[in-house]
């Protein structure tokens, strides 16, 4: 008897021993398992790293400050930051081709421009906006022609009137062949007679450099890109290209004033390269629509006097799709690209 309740006494303690063993392993393996899905959950957010801004145009003009003062914004509604990163050359065709055939993993925006649009109807570019993923458009800008505080003539009427009666050139300076302010310049070629040589930059920011410094003539800017410089009497303003007067400047006729039908502007927005993950695209979208919507963004866009033009996902898509009809109408009539 004793032997017998022995012997059951043994074997429950070798089956609790078994059990005992058997479950921690088991826990360990679910250990494991969990470890092992929350790493693969963790190489799954998104971001994971720094997302950059693209900005096919040199620091310190409209383009950048539009970049910096959004990436500053956004900061607040991602875990990881947003960095602008400028890449110059080729009138934004370079900057404009790395950014938006970058690798499409949800980390390169890009801050498309007009120009998008400008070099594809002029096929400087072998891409257009149906090759990308427009997200928003962010700001629109009025240009202005400016020239130095020691330029002789006061107004564009002045100016005109002088090249009757002469063949001067004078040099006008943009970011390159195809540029939005390039074509505004062949366009003013057009309607007024006078005769411009053309000087490429790698922004407009560089070109206001050499008209202050004496070296350029004349460049058509975004007024935030030369506002600072007007009030300070460096620079004078012969016309507005807008439809009508603007408030920073009311005293300038604009072009149209003057008896030129013809006006023009330039655009800034965000696009992805087509191919991004959808949640990752969603991601992107939640936090830029947060930002973009921030009181923070449009009071520091006012103060560097940029027009505040937000304009969501598919109205900005129908936008771009238009203006590029646009530029291409236009190439039909403009007579005077260099």
């Amino acid at each position: 008897m004793y032997n017998k309740k022995l012997w059951i006494s043994i074997t429950m303690t070798i089956l609790l021993v078994v059990v005992g063993v058997t479950s921690c392993k088991n826990q360990q393996a679910d250990q494991y398992n969990n470890q092992f899905d929350r790493s693969q959950n963790e190489d799954e957010i998104f971001p994971s790293k720094p997302i950059q801004i693209v900005v096919p145009y040199a620091p310190g003009g409209g383009t950048d400050s539009v970049a910096r003062a959004f990436a500053r914004t956004a900061n607040n509604y991602f875990v990881e930051p947003i960095v602008v990163v400028n890449k110059l050359g080729q009138g934004g065709a370079r900057g404009l081709a790395e950014g938006l055939f970058a690798k499409p993993d949800g980390y390169t925006v890009t801050l498309v421009t007009t120009e998008i649009n400008t070099l594809a109807a002029f096929g400087i570019i072998d891409f257009n906006y149906s090759d990308i993923e427009p997200l928003m458009l962010l700001n629109s800008e009025t240009g202005v022609v400016v020239v130095s505080k020691d330029f002789p003539f006061d107004t564009i009427d002045e100016l005109v009137k002088y090249v009757d009666t002469t063949n001067k050139v004078f040099t006008i300076g943009s970011a390159g062949k195809g540029s939005i302010w390039n074509l505004a310049a062949g366009k003013i070629e057009e309607k007024t007679d006078i005769i411009f040589e053309d000087q490429y930059y790698d922004g407009t920011s560089i070109a206001v450099l050499d008209v202050l410094g004496g070296k350029l003539d004349i460049v058509i800017a975004g007024i935030s890109e030369v506002i600072d410089h007007i009030e300070n009497n460096q620079i004078k303003v012969l016309t507005v290209l807008s439809e009508e007067r603007i408030t920073e400047l009311p005293e300038v006729k604009t072009f149209k004033e003057s008896g030129y039908d013809f006006s023009m502007n330039t655009w800034r927005g965000l696009a992805l390269p087509k191919g991004v993950d959808p949640e990752i695209r969603d991601v992107l979208l939640d936090g830029f629509t947060k930002a973009v919507q921030d009181h923070d963004f449009i009071e520091l866009l006012a103060k560097l006097n940029l027009q505040y033009d937000y304009r969501e996902k598919k109205t900005f898509e129908m936008f771009i799709e238009e203006d590029y009809l646009f530029y291409n109408n236009f190439k039909e009539s403009a007579e005077n690209i260099n």
